[in-house]
């Protein structure tokens, strides 16, 4: 198209130059134009037309030249900043993974006005800053990088929770969660967060209250999540008895609670020991030993025979054998001997706890089993000098003086001198 207007426009201008030519005519232009008259011919008005459009055209083309210049001066300028930027993001994040939390915040925010994520520049700066203490420099970064990403909110948002919850501002991080939660109901990784923010501020209502969607949404393991509901339960039996002990209640809220526990996690020792505890703690020494002595009878664990070990509580004949049963896997269990001991001297058994309690010394001397045994001699058994012999060994344990003849025993010594153990039903 542009083509033939080209030869259009020349042809037009050769006819009319020949015409003119052949009648000796160059024509006539005149204009007038404010105040002022112009006259001369059409070969003159011609020339000085063309040298018009030529004067126009090399302007527009050194404007175009000079424009072009300049722009690529300015794009080589950004793209040298931008790099220059990047590699000072790259460089920071290099200082802040080796420790150099200062220089790392530095170099982060040298290029930050020509950098093109200063989302991660801010929010690796409050990192630095975090690391250094500097928490009003942190939130400030924080805010800074809302205010150039304000779509990222989650994003910086869950970096604030991480940074308070570092320094132990779990009130804060938990409003910052709380927020969060209510933007992002099933957040894996809010849900976390927030659960274990509950569990640092034993929060133990509000963490049980979410613990189903934690289960469903918080991709967790089944062993971290199980961490979470023991923690809930445990704390929820520390605030029973606490409310307890205020309210003179007794064991009946304990009681309760543990009839509604899952069954899973009445098969869990921490649980299990921890209520027992509580139990102990309020005076219902008769349900904790129940509760303990059902659970050895499945499970078998070495601190929940020494918690029983400890418990003073009057025993019917059918909890003792139960006990004395399991003397058939455990019998050189000091603790096992040290709880007997005891269980015999509430059924005025004398004889039997006396060989009960020593075979728990020649196993595993302890201050306890000398003292149950010193007593036993001197307030039932009418020997007082063997009576005060114990309470002299057993002094001597208390006080780390285990002398020579102890020191030198091995598991087989203790093996051979225990005695051998012969259950007689009551």
């Amino acid at each position: 198209m542009n083509r033939l207007l080209y030869v259009l426009l020349i042809s037009a201008i050769t006819i009319v130059g020949f015409t003119m030519y052949k009648h000796s005519d160059l024509g006539h232009v005149s204009f007038s134009f404010a105040g002022y008259f112009f006259e001369t011919n059409l070969v003159v008005f011609g020339a000085a037309l063309f040298c018009a459009l030529f004067v126009i055209l090399i302007l527009t083309r050194s404007y175009d030249y000079i424009k072009h210049f300049f722009i690529a001066f300015g794009n080589n300028r950004q793209k040298h900043l931008e790099d220059k930027a990047r590699l000072s993001l790259s460089q920071g994040l290099i200082e802040y993974a080796e420790g150099r939390f200062a220089q790392a915040e530095k170099i982060l925010l040298q290029q930050v006005r020509y950098s093109n994520n200063r989302l991660l520049v801010y929010l690796s700066a409050a990192r630095a800053a975090q690391q250094l203490g500097a928490h009003d420099r942190r939130d400030e970064y924080l805010r800074k990088a809302q205010i150039e990403a304000p779509g990222a909110d989650v994003a910086i948002s869950l970096t604030k929770a991480e940074l308070q919850l570092a320094h132990n501002q779990n009130e804060q991080a938990l409003a910052t969660l709380t927020q969060l939660y209510r933007l992002t109901e099933n957040h894996n990784y809010v849900l976390t967060l927030l659960a274990n923010t509950y569990k640092h501020l034993h929060d133990w209502d509000n963490l049980s209250h979410i613990l189903p969607q934690l289960k469903k949404h918080g991709n967790l393991s089944a062993e971290s999540f199980l961490k979470f509901e023991i923690a809930v339960c445990n704390g929820q039996l520390t605030n029973l008895t606490k409310a307890g002990l205020l309210t003179n209640a007794g064991s009946l809220p304990l009681i309760d609670f543990w009839h509604d526990v899952p069954q899973h996690l009445k098969a869990v020792t921490e649980v299990v020991e921890h209520y027992a505890k509580q139990l102990i703690s309020i005076g219902a020494t008769g349900e904790a030993e129940k509760i303990l002595r059902l659970f050895l009878n499945k499970n078998w664990h070495e601190s929940s025979i020494v918690l029983y070990s400890e418990l003073d509580v009057m025993v019917d004949n059918k909890q003792l054998e139960a006990a004395e049963g399991w003397l058939k896997d455990h019998n050189h269990n000091s603790y096992l001997l040290l709880a007997l001991g005891k269980m015999c001297i509430t059924r005025s058994l004398w004889g039997k706890a006396r060989n009960y309690l020593e075979a728990s010394i020649a196993i595993n001397p302890m201050p306890e089993n000398y003292l149950k045994l010193a007593r036993l001699l001197e307030e039932h058994m009418n020997d007082p000098s063997a009576a005060q012999e114990y309470y002299r060994q057993g002094l001597h344990i208390l006080a780390g003086d285990y002398g020579d003849y102890v020191l030198q025993k091995d598991a087989h010594d203790f093996a051979r001198e225990t005695p051998q153990l012969k259950i007689v039903k009551t």
